[in-house]
């Protein structure tokens, strides 16, 4: 993997975890205001930058769906901390809402399916 898309990787992953502390916690934040639609629009096209950066991706089909589980993972796990820490999200983010659930399920489903095609792909190798 190039160095540039570890960047971009790693770059996205703290860029979440800021959006989503701003969520959770707006009262750390006093002096910097987002509106909720912000945060929405903003957390909207991360997900979708994932999905879609990884498909136009000329690497290593197992490297993409490494990067689909581990984002997925890691958007599961924050929401999880956040809330164990007593954040609540301003926008709606919780283990309750559907639309967490709706997005791990077409991701997970996004997975499933990269991963039938790494091993089609292993197989005729």
């Amino acid at each position: 993997m190039k160095k540039i898309n570890v960047f971009i990787i790693v770059l996205m992953l703290l860029f979440m975890t800021i959006i989503l502390a701003f969520d959770f916690f707006p009262d750390l934040f006093e002096f910097i205001y987002l509106p909720k639609t912000l945060v929405i629009a903003m957390l909207i096209i991360i997900v979708l930058f994932s999905i879609f950066y990884s498909r136009f991706q000329k690497d290593n089909s197992r490297i993409i769906l490494l990067w689909q589980m581990v984002s997925i993972l890691y958007l599961f796990l924050l929401v999880v901390a956040f809330t164990v820490l007593g954040g609540i999200s301003q926008v709606g983010i919780s283990l309750e809402n559907p639309g967490l659930w709706i997005v791990i399920g077409i991701s997970i489903y996004e997975i499933y399916e990269q991963n039938k095609k790494v091993k089609v792909s292993n197989s005729i190798t």
